[in-house]
């Protein structure tokens, strides 16, 4: 369970952190109620894409510029994203899906786990469409959570 957590954790701060570039133009979400906060620090995701990278199905949230293509890119936007690397990019509901947080306002880190609920409701070649609920305190007692519905562009693959 470890090496498989480790996996993801190594997974997640790579996809993020390739996931964004400077002079990207934004994907914005199709939908979305979705609010994050970062340790205590509210943010309201704007763009967002779902794409299967180096055989991981991810979705990518964001208030920074993100988009289809970005997942290629080794420089992170300043803003806020969240990864939700899922099973798969297809209908149904997830649990313990792993969630991988980004705060790029100042300084860089991250925070995650693998404690997340998304469920998927529609799946089409132009979009996806889901709900996600996230809420995590790690060992400093820094608050984060992620919740709401969205609907992504589904990038080729």
């Amino acid at each position: 369970m470890r090496t498989r957590t480790t996996r993801l954790v190594m997974l997640a701060c790579s996809l993020v952190a390739a996931s964004c570039g400077g002079g990207t133009t934004p994907e914005p979400l199709l939908a979305t109620t979705l609010v994050g906060s970062y340790a205590g620090e509210e943010f309201i995701p704007v763009n967002g894409f779902a794409t299967v990278y180096q055989g991981n199905a991810i979705i990518v949230l964001s208030d920074a510029a993100v988009a289809c293509g970005t997942e290629d890119n080794n420089t992170p936007p300043p803003g806020h994203t969240t990864a939700l690397n899922l099973p798969a990019l297809a209908v149904g509901s997830y649990g313990n899906v792993f969630v991988q947080m980004y705060n790029n306002v100042g300084r860089f880190d991250g925070a995650g786990q693998n404690s997340g609920s998304v469920t998927i409701s529609s799946v089409t070649d132009e979009s996806i469409v889901g709900e996600v609920t996230f809420n995590y305190t790690d060992n400093e007692d820094r608050e984060f959570s992620f919740t709401g519905t969205f609907e992504v562009a589904h990038c080729a693959y």
